[in-house]
């Protein structure tokens, strides 16, 4: 019976609780980060940066990928011809050229993941502050990027003023 009672006890509590209006005096505001990345001068030669390294990268691997295939054609039309030890060596020359270019295409793309994230780094440092400073000016106290956001007043989406002064400072 006692548990009863402050079950209730707990429920009505509760729906008191969630009936009161939230009051809240912080001023939020919220941007898309993605958009001001792809559509900021500072974004534009970033992510351009990262689109020109990742082309030479798919370049590069291409070139090899077709010499390894045409060293793997060569190998099988001699195969009738050379002798099972002379083709066996050349296929196990083959098999390490084949590690050698799977662990170089590893590295390029672990290493352009290092470079994408060192230059998106540099991107939000030079943002923040132009970020913070209209935080300032404006009385916001935070601010929330837009994917986060389920639903929103677009009088708090400062993402054009933000872009604006990010194209203005970097221009």
């Amino acid at each position: 019976m006692f548990q009863y009672k402050k079950l209730i006890l707990l429920i009505i509590l509760f729906s008191f609780l969630n009936s009161l209006p939230a009051i809240s005096s912080d001023k939020v505001a919220f941007i898309d980060v993605d958009y001001i990345i792809k559509n900021s001068v500072l974004g534009k030669n970033v992510l351009k940066k990262i689109t020109d390294l990742d082309k030479q990268n798919i370049n590069k691997l291409n070139s090899r990928n077709e010499e390894l295939k045409a060293k793997e054609l060569e190998l099988k039309s001699k195969q009738n011809i050379i002798s099972e030890d002379v083709f066996k060596k050349e296929l196990s020359q083959l098999k390490e050229k084949v590690s050698i270019y799977t662990q170089e295409k590893n590295k390029m793309i672990n290493d352009l993941k290092i470079f994408k994230n060192k230059e998106l780094d540099n991107v939000f440092k030079k943002i923040g502050p132009i970020v913070s400073k209209y935080m300032e000016a404006n009385s916001i106290n935070i601010v929330l990027d837009s994917k986060i956001i389920f639903m929103g007043n677009s009088k708090v989406n400062i993402t054009q003023e933000i872009l604006d002064e990010i194209n203005r400072q970097y221009n």
